[in-house]
This record gives C-alpha cells, sequence and structure tokens, in this order.
C-alpha cells in the first residue's frame, strides 16, 4: 500500500465514484497526487477544487500518515482498492470503498462469498433456517459475510463459526470499538477462527443512521450470492438485497406467510422478481456452481407438465395463463419481465402472481434484472 492510496480516501471534495474514476485515469493514486492543476480538470475534476488541490493533497496527505499510525496501535490493518488482497468482487463494484480497514485475517479471493442478512427482531423460525442454510453449505470453498447485528446476522455467524467456515463482520463504524456490545465476543471469535471484522471507516468513526447502508452495500458487493434470511419491507436487509440486484449478484429470499411481517420483504423480493426463492442449501449451492448433480426430472412431471426437461412438483398442471408463460419461455429463455408482459398481454399483477406459482413449481426460476427460465 502506498500512502497516496490511503490519502485519496480522505481527499476532501472527492467521493468514491469519482475518485474510482481518477484511479482509472490517471492509472494510480500516486499519479494523481503528482498531477498538475490542468492534468485534474483534464481528468473532470471541478475547476473550484482544483484551485485548491496542492492545499486539499497535502492536508489527506497528513491526515493519512497519522491514521497509519493509529490504526497499528489498536491492531488494524488496511488494504486499499488496488491492492492485492481487496476483495476482488468488491472491487467490480462502481461504488466500491477505496479504503477497508480490518481485525483478523482477510483472504477471500480464493473463495466464493454468500451474504446473509435479515431483521434485527429475528423469529426462531427464521434463526433455524438461517441455521440450516449455512450448515448445508459445510465444507464448501466459500465465506460468508454479514453485518454483526443482532437476530439474523448473527445467528448466521455462529453457523459459520460452527461449520467451520471462515465468516466476515462488516461495521458501520470504526474498528476500535464493536457494536453491538453484546457481539463483542463474537467477533473475537470471527477473528480467532480466521475470518476478520472490517470497515471502510476511519478511526473515532462514531454510530449513525446513515452510514448503515454504506456499510449494506460493502457485504452486497462482496458476496456473488446474497441470502435474504427475514425481512420486513423496512430496513438494511432490503438495501443489501436490491444494493445486491443492481451489482447483477444473485439473491435469494427464503419466503414466510402473508400475514407475517418479518416476512413481508421477502415476499416481496420473490414476488417482483428480485429474488428467487430459498428452499434448501443446494439451491446456493447450485448457483455457485458447486453442484454438479441437479433434480431429476421424473416421467410423471414431465406428462403432467407437457414441456419436457422442466422440473416441476409431482402432479402440478399448469392453468391457461401458466402455460402461456411457459410457452413464451420455450422460445424466448431466459425471457425479461417486460417481454413477458408484451407477449403474454397479462396485467402485471397478474403476470406476477403467475411467475411466482410457476416459481414455487419448480418449473421456472428467477434470474438477476428481472429475468425468468425454465428450470429444466
Amino acid at each position: 500500500m502506498q500512502i497516496e492510496d490511503l490519502a485519496l480516501s480522505f481527499l476532501k471534495g472527492i467521493g468514491i465514484r469519482t475518485a474510482n474514476a481518477l484511479m482509472e485515469f490517471f492509472g494510480s493514486a500516486t499519479a494523481f497526487f503528482k498531477a498538475t492543476p490542468q492534468e485534474c480538470r483534464e481528468a473532470g475534476i471541478k475547476p473550484r477544487v482544483c484551485e485548491q488541490m496542492e492545499k486539499l493533497r497535502s492536508a489527506a496527505l497528513c491526515r493519512a500518515e497519522k491514521e497509519l499510525q493509529q490504526t497499528r496501535r489498536y491492531g488494524i490493518a488496511i488494504v486499499c482498492h488496488n491492492d492485492a488482497g481487496y476483495p476482488v468482487a468488491l472491487r467490480c463494484c462502481s461504488d466500491a470503498p477505496l479504503v477497508l480497514y480490518y481485525r483478523g485475517h482477510l483472504e477471500v479471493n480464493d473463495k466464493q462469498g454468500l451474504a446473509v442478512v435479515g431483521t434485527r427482531r429475528a423469529s426462531s423460525y427464521g434463526k433455524e433456517q438461517t441455521r440450516k442454510a449455512v450448515e448445508g453449505l459445510k465444507g464448501q470453498n466459500l465465506f460468508t459475510v454479514s453485518g454483526l447485528a443482532l437476530g439474523i446476522d448473527t445467528q448466521a455467524h455462529q453457523s459459520s463459526l460452527e461449520s467451520g467456515l471462515p465468516t466476515y463482520a462488516v461495521l458501520a463504524h470504526s474498528l476500535e470499538m464493536v457494536y453491538p456490545e453484546e457481539n463483542r465476543g463474537l467477533a473475537q471469535q470471527i477473528i480467532e477462527q480466521g475470518g476478520a471484522i472490517l470497515s471502510e471507516m476511519p478511526l473515532h468513526t462514531q454510530i449513525r443512521a446513515g452510514l448503515f447502508p454504506r456499510r449494506n452495500r460493502i457485504i452486497a458487493g462482496m458476496a456473488q450470492v446474497t441470502l435474504v434470511a427475514e425481512a420486513s419491507m423496512k430496513g438494511g436487509a432490503m438495501h443489501t438485497a436490491y444494493a445486491a440486484d443492481s451489482y447483477q449478484r444473485s439473491v435469494f429470499a427464503i419466503p414466510g406467510r402473508n400475514n407475517d411481517y418479518v416476512y413481508e420483504g421477502c415476499n416481496y423480493l420473490i414476488k417482483t422478481g428480485k429474488a428467487r426463492l430459498f428452499q434448501e442449501a443446494q439451491d446456493i449451492r447450485r448457483e455457485m456452481g458447486m453442484d454438479d448433480t441437479s433434480m431429476l426430472t421424473s416421467s410423471s412431471n414431465t406428462e403432467n407438465s407437457g414441456f419436457p426437461g422442466s422440473i416441476g412438483l409431482p402432479g402440478f398442471q399448469p392453468d391457461l395463463e401458466q402455460s402461456v408463460v411457459l410457452n413464451i419461455l420455450r422460445s424466448e429463455n431466459p425471457a425479461s419481465i417486460d417481454l413477458l408482459l408484451q407477449h403474454s398481454g397479462f396485467p402485471l399483477p397478474d403476470l406476477l402472481s403467475c411467475l411466482l406459482r410457476l416459481e414455487l413449481s419448480g418449473l421456472i426460476r428467477s434470474c438477476p434484472g428481472s429475468y425468468y427460465e425454465l428450470s429444466g
């Protein structure tokens, strides 16, 4: 790590997206810190900022030197955007943090990542489903990532540790403290068992509500797949799911009862095609390419559905609307929600209901970007 890499994160007037664009334009933070005001203007920096650039860069370098000294005293390591140890999956995101602070072992680039998120007010059912999902991935070459919050996050971290999977906790504040206090011991256990706690926040950054969405995008960005285990319509889990979808990552959600408040978010994600239905750990293993085996199509399923090669519940018989959608998918596979609307002529609520029933039956599955495809 060059000191300029860290200093770039302290440069006033330059946001994350702009900083990432500057890194691409100049090739490195070091080259940017040597650039003339004219070169900075050519890179797209506002003239007002360019006029103060020498002063701003000097202040940022000074702050970076102090930060580096203090983090060493706390036993906190730093990895910057261009460093080899920076999570590659996260680096691919346009709003990836310039810097990650961490305690523990940040070694994720040889594994795939699964983000597990959900409500702090987790039910016993939600915790049990989370435990089963994580335990079902035991022995696979992956890590889990979550936010160390009470409820689903805690269950995800604990189940990962019990299953021998490295797990990473992303915090919304700086690392000289741990929040919530109840999870201080869990954080230490995560570190001792080969994982890490991490944050993009410099030292002495206090907890405030606006930092949690920033934390959530890191959770989504580190993982190839996100599992929403239990979530209402409002909260960080939904923000994480939307971030994952915007990064073109796969999202799964565990469904709940229609009148269950803490599952409104999960049900909505499935209904709108933002998430696939999660039923068992094999769903995630298959999505990550970890399972060579697939569900066998029984002769009764093929006969009943009329769609050779599709996988469906025994005895499931598509109705007229469902058959229309299946026919479209036979010729356009996968198909976007817009294409399905155009070709079916169904109102959106009717189409979404039809897609949900077909997905629950196992005949189709949802894909990132509101696309659907046949399961076979």
